[in-house]
């Protein structure tokens, strides 16, 4: 009989992006212990304390995560000096905004923003050239074809005008 080798986890070269909702209750536990205390007993439901609307997922993925690992999660989130004061306050948005602003957040978001930022008001579309003013060498400008005093045909895009055309 063959024996199988234990499945091991799979390493991953960055951590999956985590719901910005989710983010939020994590942060703020993280250093407000009177909210570490309401996350814990009451999950999703500690989003309207800070009047934080959760997707429907995120509030499923919350109340999934057993006690202990959530405990052991909001005890290992770590908040940028930066952010602390707006997760210190009451209101999620003003989180929400510190969280964007400083470009810390979890997961893939932050290793896609830079490659995916745009350069503010600066388009991110190549420049347009301007066409020079100058005639191309061996081309007749549209006033020199109509202004000629011959009678060739003239030829534009496989329509031949006739005099009718020219104004003769």
């Amino acid at each position: 009989m063959e024996t199988k080798e234990p499945r091991k986890r799979a390493e991953h070269s960055a951590p999956m992006p985590i719901p910005i909702g989710i983010e939020v209750l994590v942060k703020k536990a993280a250093i407000d212990p009177d909210f570490r205390q309401i996350l814990l007993a009451r999950r999703a439901y500690a989003a309207d304390e800070i009047a934080l609307k959760l997707e429907p997922s995120e509030a499923v993925m919350i109340n999934a995560v057993p006690a202990a690992q959530l405990e052991a999660i909001v005890a290992r989130t770590t908040v940028h000096p930066k952010q602390r004061a707006a997760f210190l306050g009451r209101v999620a948005a003003v989180m929400i905004v510190a969280l964007s602003a400083s470009g810390s957040g979890c997961g893939k978001r932050d290793a896609f923003r830079e490659k995916d930022a745009t350069d503010g008001i600066r388009p991110d579309r190549p420049e347009e050239v301007e066409p020079a003013d100058e005639q191309v060498p061996g081309e007749q400008s549209a006033e020199d074809v109509l202004d000629r005093d011959d009678n060739r045909p003239i030829v534009i895009f496989g329509y031949t005008a006739d005099e009718n055309d020219r104004g003769n």
